[in-house]
């Protein structure tokens, strides 16, 4: 229950679980327009004076005043981890959610004394005084926002970056495949080659295929029972028929190498029920040839007798030669590169030309590339600018006498050059457009990776401070564990029951909380222990529990353990049971919704002193 008291002290009090849970609630919920601010208690009262902070905030936020230290219990189980309050602390909630992870701008503020509590309501004053105003949520409507469905794009393989990336050209920028995750352990070079055509839907600057490739459907399909296909081998028990279809394998051949296999059973797309044995001295004829990764292109791999794929040359991006040039006018090709030879790895002396892509290894490589092309084609640009000059001066001198000029070599000449300027200005452009998209990717992915990086150090720490909540635990549990192997500790069987009481309230009550809710002086009845001992269907350990509940104030407000002063009799109009020495007869419930379920029945004296008497069953009205 929530309570607002006079408008004098304008804050609200909450003595319930029901207003623990509302305010919880409240707190949580992203669209509150106000910051609150919640103070809690200890069992002598705040150490920080609701009244004062309200007083100071006035109508900048709104303050909650958690009544009793069971009250924060069912408030600390509602939020989120780390953003209660409890043991008289307090902390400022501004609006939003950003706070249930980032903890430094809902600070707790703590008090032990007055002196403390005074200067808390200053430090609260101030956090409320930073934080930024209430933004609205753009979207207010409840039905959701339909995303628009992403537009498909062509794209042309521009750039091989193995291990794990392509690089496109598209229309209007570019974009970038990530084969780590389309086809993991195979590189872009058997899947993709340059100015292969593409079409798919672009996120953040990642491209997903939407056409141009064969599936690994139609891989299964390729490879029916009892023929003999090529597979690449991944590692010692893994081979890839198809880029994204691995099957189980053990072949000793070392990874990378192209080997034939003979389909035993044909299984499913993800690579389970398929059965294959390999094959060593197979005839050229007889291995099917293994499906191309793009269509309309060479097959992904290829087996041959003496396990060596046929390789070739490769080029990273060819310019188109203009129709129409002279000789002298001829430029240099740009970024055609010769594939220089290697030799394979068993040893043999014919030399394998490697594809000049696999240099580039990341973006940055790439836009290395860009620069170097930009800068070609402004030194051919400036080339051709002075050339032309020099034809036009060159036609102008040599202009005929005659009334009626003819065109000569030098105008045709001339023309073609200009044709060429033209053709070259346009790439500059393209190319320096493509250059600034792509400094804007490396940008975003820089700012993505510092993102990143700060979360990863943040789970970091929350595995550390789990790991030592989990340490603490284990200890404990091997503790309890240590007493209940070796017996009882004490020859006394009542010192023994106040052995297990203490080390409970040592494991239950937080260090922070130990102050506020000590556990108090009490006394066992003459045959409280052998009752304790003797009752059936309940565990000592629970009966240790609510002892330490009842002695720390816990029981008075929990409704499970439904606390009620014991009468005389079974019907309600029968007297509340008294003693002249122990006070007033109590009964809390150690068990709830069970046949005969067990009681505790204890004695509290006008000084507050418990006096624990027996533990028996529902019905049992005596003490």
């Amino acid at each position: 229950m929530i309570t607002t008291p006079a408008a004098s002290a304008s804050y609200t009090t909450v003595d319930s679980k029901v207003g623990a849970n509302e305010l919880a609630a409240l707190l949580c919920h992203p669209e509150r327009e106000h910051p609150v601010v919640v103070i809690s208690s200890t069992r002598e009262g705040p150490m920080i004076n609701p009244a004062a902070v309200a007083q100071r905030l006035g109508s900048k936020a709104a303050v909650y005043f958690l009544a009793t230290p069971a009250v924060a219990y069912p408030f600390d189980e509602a939020m989120p981890d780390e953003t209660s309050v409890y043991g008289g602390s307090a902390r400022s909630y501004p609006t939003g959610n950003a706070w249930h992870t980032n903890q430094r701008i809902s600070m707790l503020r703590l008090a032990y004394s007055e002196a403390e509590g005074r200067d808390a309501v200053d430090l609260l004053a101030k956090d409320v005084e930073k934080m930024d105003p209430y933004a609205p949520p753009r979207t207010t409507s409840s039905t959701p926002v339909r995303a628009n469905s992403p537009e498909i794009v062509a794209a042309e393989v521009a750039i091989l970056l193995p291990p794990d990336g392509v690089l496109l050209k598209l229309a209007d920028g570019m974009a970038r495949i990530d084969t780590s995750v389309l086809a993991p352990g195979i590189g872009p070079e058997r899947m993709f080659a340059p100015g292969q055509k593409l079409a798919g839907t672009v996120r953040e600057g990642l491209l997903t295929i939407t056409s141009g490739i064969h599936t690994v459907n139609e891989a299964v399909a390729h490879a029916p029972q009892g023929v003999i296909h090529p597979a690449l081998v991944l590692n010692e028990k893994q081979i890839a028929l198809f880029p994204g279809l691995v099957v189980r394998h053990t072949s000793a051949v070392e990874q990378g190498k192209v080997i034939a296999v003979r389909i035993e059973l044909s299984g499913r797309a993800d690579g389970k029920a398929w059965k294959v044995s390999p094959v060593e001295n197979a005839e050229p004829g007889t291995v099917t040839e293994a499906l191309s990764f793009c269509i309309n292109a060479p097959p992904w791999i290829s087996w041959s007798p003496n396990g060596r794929e046929p390789a070739g040359e490769a080029e990273l991006i060819a310019v188109a030669e203009p129709k129409v040039m002279t000789a002298e006018l001829q430029p240099t090709p740009l970024l055609k590169v010769e594939a220089e030879p290697a030799y394979v790895a068993d040893g043999s002396d014919l030399p394998v030309p490697v594809p000049q892509a696999a240099t580039h290894t990341n973006i940055g490589s790439a836009l290395e590339l860009i620069r170097s092309t930009l800068h070609e084609l402004d030194e051919t640009n400036q080339r051709l600018q002075s050339e032309v000059t020099e034809l036009r001066i060159g036609t102008e001198r040599q202009k005929p006498s005659a009334p009626v000029p003819t065109p000569g070599a030098g105008g045709a000449a001339l023309d073609r050059a200009q044709q060429q300027i033209a053709l070259l200005t346009r790439e500059r452009i393209e190319m320096a457009e493509d250059l600034t998209r792509a400094l804007g990717d490396a940008n975003t992915l820089a700012a993505e990776n510092a993102r990143l990086t700060h979360e990863s150090e943040r789970l970091r720490e929350s595995i550390l401070t789990e790991r030592t909540r989990a340490a603490r635990a284990r200890q404990l549990s091997r503790d309890i564990t240590a007493v209940g192997d070796t017996g009882p500790l004490f020859a006394d069987r009542a010192d023994q029951f106040r052995h297990e009481v203490y080390l409970e309230w040592v494991a239950r009550i937080p260090a922070s909380s130990k102050i506020s809710m000590p556990l108090q002086a009490y006394g066992l009845d003459e045959g409280f222990i052998d009752s304790v001992e003797s009752v059936q269907g309940i565990d000592r350990t629970k009966i240790i529990a609510v002892t330490v509940e009842v002695l720390t104030g816990i029981a008075d407000s929990m409704p499970g353990r439904e606390m009620h002063r014991l009468r005389t009799g079974a019907k309600g109009n029968t007297t509340f049971r008294e003693h002249p020495i122990y006070g007033t007869a109590w009964r809390v419930s150690l068990q709830v919704n069970t046949a005969s379920a067990r009681r505790l029945h204890f004695w509290r004296g006008a000084d507050g002193k418990v006096t624990f008497a027996t533990v028996g069953v529902h019905d049992d009205m005596g003490i």
